[in-house]
């Protein structure tokens, strides 16, 4: 197969949740440039509009639809519009996430609810969405689940996040392992240190060199460095690939 038809996704309909900005937005941008429908999803409506702006300036085919993971009435009525627009959900991107920087002696409560239900619980309720419709089409799809190196590696001041990515590393197990007789893959990337705003409380001041120093590789990811990895799992090239994890952080995780 040539690597043109490998890695096709000109007939995918994908949804990105946290889609407006950050990895969510790069991600939503390779899929958009290689022909992919794709749908944003996220709570800020202005947000959304300029990153579909953008996408539309470069040639991509892309539409905003608000979403609150953690609103179940959202998720149906956002997955209900796609299909109204474009059709069923192919390939869903649960990338939606929250982070926080506490000492553990003082992780509040509600610092971990609200973590788990954005991280774990959102992101497993929109998977279980998308994957009731494409077992009621019985045509399949590609579920990726953005987790983090964290997810296996411990750091200081981030128990609860670290903590929500570990539990969504063994839950995308988990789904593909149920859901692979549907032939829906399910599959996580974990990337490294990209600069975001969700990352902007560690890496301010002196944090991105010190980080990037820290990286064999010898730099902060940048947005394109997950393209090759979404088209991967998104297209017929990661066809016979469920349950799999792939760590995009320029060795970050081995260099510790």
């Amino acid at each position: 197969m040539r690597v043109a038809e490998l890695f096709d996704v000109s007939g995918e309909i994908a949804l990105v949740t946290g889609g407006g900005t950050g990895i969510g937005f790069a991600i939503a941008r390779v899929l958009a440039l290689n022909g992919a429908k794709v749908v944003l999803a996220g709570k800020d409506q202005n947000t959304l509009e300029a990153a579909v702006a953008v996408l539309a300036d470069l040639g991509g085919h892309a539409i905003g639809i608000p979403m609150d993971v953690r609103r179940d009435e959202m998720i149906t009525s956002c997955f209900d519009r796609i299909e109204a627009m474009f059709g069923p959900v192919s390939v869903l991107v649960n990338n939606a996430g929250i982070a926080h920087r506490d000492k553990a002696v003082k992780l509040t409560r509600e610092t971990i609810r609200d973590v788990m239900s954005v991280n774990v619980d959102g992101a497993v309720m929109v998977a279980q969405e998308a994957a009731r419709r494409m077992i009621r089409d019985e045509r399949g799809g590609s579920i990726i689940n953005i987790s983090s190196v964290l997810s296996g590696l411990p750091m200081r001041q981030v128990a609860a996040y670290s903590a929500s990515k570990a539990a969504l590393s063994q839950m995308t197990r988990s789904l593909a392992l149920e859901w692979a007789k549907h032939r829906i893959r399910v599959n996580e990337i974990r990337p490294g240190w990209f600069e975001t705003s969700l990352t902007d409380r560690f890496l301010k001041g002196p944090g991105a060199n010190v980080m990037a120093s820290q990286n064999p590789l010898g730099r902060l990811g940048e947005a394109h460095d997950l393209d090759g990895a979404v088209l991967l799992l998104a297209s017929k090239a990661g066809v016979y690939m469920t349950g799999s994890a792939v760590t995009v952080d320029g060795g970050h995780s081995i260099g510790r």
